[in-house]
């Protein structure tokens, strides 16, 4: 997968069903490294419970 599969599905994974009321408000960005054949890249996920 690319960086820009990951930021797609990152977002996919919560939804707002899936956190308290307010949390999808509160977290603007989520960030995970990830190791892919040419190295380690720092993944940012905007928005990612819809």
């Amino acid at each position: 997968r690319t960086v820009a599969d990951l930021m797609q599905f990152g977002a996919t994974l919560l939804t707002r069903e899936d956190v308290m009321e307010g949390v999808p408000e509160m977290i603007h960005d989520v960030q995970i490294e990830a190791t892919f054949p040419d190295g380690t890249k720092l993944v940012t996920v905007h928005n990612p419970i819809r």
